[in-house]
């Protein structure tokens, strides 16, 4: 999952839980600081910050394993298949966004404010590269624009670039592209199985 659906779920988690403001908050902005952050946690941020960078970790970690998600992996050719987890969760974004609607009541214009308030609040402990891309992504409404192919397209680049991997660019974009039909068709399924299993993963609020 990439940030759209991180947040999303992130927010009905909150929902599901019961939890207070400053733990909904908590969870919202974990959903973008944890790809920042490697390895252990650091225990002098806020708990409600940690707790938010775990359920972040934890939808990876059933992601990167969810037969659904290996289907659209599979989609992509074999010259690409190594990078594929990436590139799929960008486009999850991209179905979330075009299908919101099926999945909450609010509107995505909405929602989109709230989460990068989450995210200002908790900036301070992103690295400088991640404070920037926060900025960037409030400034420019990143989350309430995956519905338009083209900032798909900067992100699928921009992830290769982080790689190291640029020289890939444009048989990524050009397989995303002839993919993107059939790998739309394996979102529902994944997608509300993640969402299914929110309510087992109320721990994670005080796990350390």
């Amino acid at each position: 999952m990439n940030f759209l659906a991180h947040c999303a779920l992130a927010d009905e988690a909150s929902d599901l839980w019961q939890v207070d403001t400053k733990q909904h908050q908590g969870l919202l902005a974990g959903a973008v600081i944890a790809d920042f952050t490697k390895g252990r946690i650091n225990p002098l941020w806020p708990d409600a910050l940690q707790a938010g960078i775990r359920l972040h970790r934890r939808i990876d970690a059933v992601s990167n394993q969810h037969p659904g998600i290996r289907t659209s992996c599979q989609r992509f050719p074999q010259s690409l298949r190594r990078f594929a987890p990436i590139f799929i969760d960008i486009l999850a974004d991209h179905y979330l966004s075009l299908s919101w609607q099926d999945y909450t009541k609010e509107d995505l214009g909405t929602f989109t404010p709230r989460c990068y308030q989450a995210i200002t609040e908790y900036q301070q402990y992103l690295p400088q590269q991640g404070q920037s891309f926060a900025t960037y992504m409030r400034e420019t409404n990143l989350l309430g624009r995956y519905h338009d192919w083209t900032t798909i397209e900067r992100a699928l680049l921009f992830s290769l670039k982080r790689l190291g991997k640029e020289e890939l660019g444009d048989d990524a974009l050009l397989a995303a592209q002839q993919i993107a039909a059939a790998a739309a068709k394996d979102f529902p399924g994944y997608y509300t199985d993640f969402r299914q299993q929110l309510g087992n993963w109320s721990s994670l609020l005080t796990a350390k």
